[in-house]
């Protein structure tokens, strides 16, 4: 019937849902019947009494939303939801849905004018008439075609999230949907696969939302509920995250027995595969690497987007509420980075000077590896020089600020605090290490000035010597047979790997903990822009 993506998932969902054969087995019964699915699911709403909580459980509803009474748009309706709007997409489309669901026939063959609010890439285009008049006008489609769109547009079996973009009072919070452009088929297979996902792994805490309790009227405001995260597991915190952690939960049902043939199949067909990501206005095309679908065949994709989120931007130190936009630039393109996986989106992702959990170590063996073509046992003789430069900067720390803290804080009774700003002062204080040395092996003019500079001046922070294993790196990176930009990269990749022994430590865990609070505090809620 087409090749549209917007209208090929719809045909897949319906045949995939009702068992049929081909596209031309498509009956107005089978279409209603999903219109009457993404009806359902329209908006999600609290559940019980919530004042006094912390948190309430929602449900889905066939209700109209609204954002005043707490009824908020759910994540899978693909439409504006917007403040100050007299007739917004959503009111629109909501109309429409109800229209097809009380008829009992239509004739599919008619055709009609398709509107942005249904299908959310849908424009005007200018004409020209006999009479010289240039007017506007909306494309005209077969009613066939008008369903199938709105069935995309509402279904709940596609992945979609609540993306945010800007910061301030520019910010924009979207529906946002992510479709693979695949031939039936596979397509059949990636519903089938996500469905499975979402009926086995969806954690009922995704349909929990925080209560708030406004401090001048003593209200109380239940806020959205998780699955605006992502409507599939392990979904990210950050937005900009959204579709590689979503290709990371794929990865991880290759670990399930029963449906572990299923997501091989579903993961080989986005080798070569465009995906869209599509809210109501705009479409943004993007693709994964080869090596990147490879690291989620093998389960390790989610643990790598996982970590990404524990990054520490130098300048900002953790996340909160202040360096928010900050860390949402870092994430746009670390998301691209990981789509991409080639040397100008790891330069832009280098350029964001920053320390990472250990866990990332995978992810920058697999670029060096396999992008670079850098020979393993270099690779690995680079991250165990690296690895010693972090720990030189965690050493020459600790026994300095400790000092410096202790004085400050004059053995004070709250232990709390001492220990609090100890941690932060032993973070600044590494971070400023990290970047003198970066600094050295951003400046060396050769390979083997890049090797005495750093090792000369880690040598003199910590009194140690590199360790037997680096010897390797150290002989290609002098000799240059190991291009200058390789090593500098590399040395610098594997310099801001937090070392296991650091992550292990008991300060470092409730320090991870403190995070996650503190991000749960900053994670505002734009139900009524």
């Amino acid at each position: 019937m087409t090749t549209h993506v917007y209208l090929k998932y719809a045909i897949a969902l319906l045949m995939e849902e009702y068992g049929l054969q081909t596209e031309q087995d498509i009956t107005f019964k089978e279409i209603k019947g999903e219109l009457i699915k993404g009806l359902n699911a329209f908006s999600v709403k609290p559940i019980g009494d919530y004042c006094g909580q912390t948190e309430v459980k929602f449900g889905f509803v066939n209700d109209k939303n609204d954002s005043k009474n707490y009824i908020y748009l759910s994540p899978n309706i693909i439409a504006s939801e917007r403040k100050g709007l007299k007739k917004g997409s959503d009111s629109i489309l909501y109309k429409k849905v109800c229209e097809i669901c009380s008829t009992n026939d239509l004739n599919l063959s008619k055709t009609c004018d398709i509107l942005k609010s249904l299908a959310p890439t849908a424009g005007e285009y200018c004409y020209f008439s006999d009479k010289g008049e240039i007017k506007r006008r909306s494309p005209r489609v077969s009613f066939l075609e008008n369903c199938l769109v709105m069935i995309t547009t509402t279904t709940a079996l596609k992945p979609c999230l609540l993306y945010y973009m800007g910061k301030g009072k520019s910010i924009s919070a979207d529906n946002t949907c992510l479709i693979p452009d695949l031939d039936l088929s596979d397509l059949r297979n990636f519903i089938r696969l996500f469905k499975r996902i979402r009926i086995q792994k969806l954690d009922s805490s995704l349909m929990v939302g925080k209560v708030e309790c406004d401090e001048k009227t003593l209200k109380y405001i239940p806020q959205r509920p998780n699955i605006f995260r992502g409507n599939f597991p392990n979904a990210p915190h950050s937005s900009a995250l959204g579709s590689i952690a979503l290709l990371g939960a794929i990865g991880e049902m290759t670990k399930e027995k029963e449906v572990s043939e299923l997501a091989k199949k579903v993961l080989e067909s986005l080798k070569d595969c465009n995906f869209y990501a599509i809210k109501y206005g705009d479409a943004s095309v993007f693709s994964f690497n080869h090596s990147i679908i490879r690291l989620a065949e093998r389960g390790k994709l989610r643990k790598i987007v996982d970590s990404l989120y524990y990054v520490v931007l130098y300048k900002e130190g953790r996340r909160s509420t202040n360096n928010a936009f900050e860390y949402q630039k870092f994430d746009l393109f670390a998301s691209r980075f990981l789509q991409i996986f080639n040397r100008p989106t790891f330069k832009d992702f280098l350029a964001f000077r920053a320390e990472y959990p250990y866990d990332i170590e995978l992810l920058l063996n697999t670029y060096f590896c396999d992008m670079e073509k850098i020979d393993k046992e270099i690779v690995t003789s680079a991250k165990e020089l690296g690895k010693w430069l972090n720990y030189v900067a965690y050493r020459s720390t600790q026994k300095k600020v400790g000092t410096s803290v202790q004085k400050e804080e004059d053995v004070s009774a709250n232990g709390g605090n001492l220990k609090k700003k100890k941690a932060e002062a032993e973070a600044e204080a590494k971070a400023k290490v990290l970047v003198e040395l970066e600094s050295s092996i951003f400046s060396a003019k050769s390979g083997d000035a890049l090797i005495a500079h750093t090792i000369t001046r880690a040598g003199r922070l910590s009194g140690l010597d590199a360790p037997a294993e680096a010897s390797l790196f150290m002989e290609k990176a002098a000799s240059g047979e190991l291009p200058l930009e390789q090593a500098k990269n590399l040395l610098i990749a594997f310099s801001r790997l937090k070392s296991k022994k650091e992550e292990a430590d008991k300060a470092y865990s409730n320090d991870n903990q403190s995070i996650e609070n503190e991000n749960e505090e900053m994670t505002e809620d734009y139900s009524n822009i």
